[in-house]
């Protein structure tokens, strides 16, 4: 009696394209909120319970199907800060200073972690990505914690950029699929 071996062929889309188009939507309108230009925050709470949360987390379900523990890791998690995120806009309970800005340093920390390991595999986009979003997280909470609006404006256009860079980077992926050649 022979052996025989069946191969799964690997036919999921790039979690990642997902991912960071979830992410990178909702941190554009979040910079818009941030910087005062748009006042109003249903669109942002829209983008962040469906598209930085919903999309970014099930991208993180896909990687986990696909074995990326990195990835798995980084969307379900910032799917969750997005979710939690929204939940803090619509709680009837206001967060105070102290929580917010500890809230905003623990998803700087894992940032700021999850950009070592994307030194290591020499991803520039992704170092971009992750690293200004370490930055941005700090910025943020000084700007919440020290009640100063310079640092928040600072912080604001900060996460604009973040999300346009964002942005490009999983258009960059998903445009190279189908034949670009998009620096990444």
């Amino acid at each position: 009696m022979s052996e025989q071996v069946v191969k799964i062929a690997d036919s999921w889309a790039t979690p990642g394209a997902l991912g960071l188009t979830g992410f990178s939507l909702s941190t554009i309108m979040l910079g818009f909120v941030n910087m005062g230009i748009v006042e109003d925050a249903l669109a942002l709470i829209a983008l962040s319970i469906f598209v930085g949360g919903l999309a970014q987390f099930c991208s993180g379900l896909m990687a986990f199907v696909k074995g990326s523990t990195f990835d798995m890791v980084a969307f379900t998690a910032f799917g969750a800060f997005w979710m939690s995120f929204a939940y803090i806009l619509l709680s009837p309970v206001a967060i105070s200073t102290l929580g917010l800005t500890i809230y905003l340093l623990i998803w700087g920390l894992l940032a700021g972690v999850m950009t070592l390991g994307v030194i290591k595999l020499k991803a520039r986009a992704l170092i971009c990505v992750l690293g200004l979003l370490a930055v941005v997280f700090v910025l943020t909470a000084a700007g919440a914690f020290l009640a100063s609006a310079t640092i928040s404006m600072i912080a604001g256009a900060l996460t604009l950029i973040l999300g346009l860079v964002a942005f490009y980077t999983a258009m960059a992926i998903t445009l190279n699929e189908v034949g670009f050649k998009l620096p990444l």
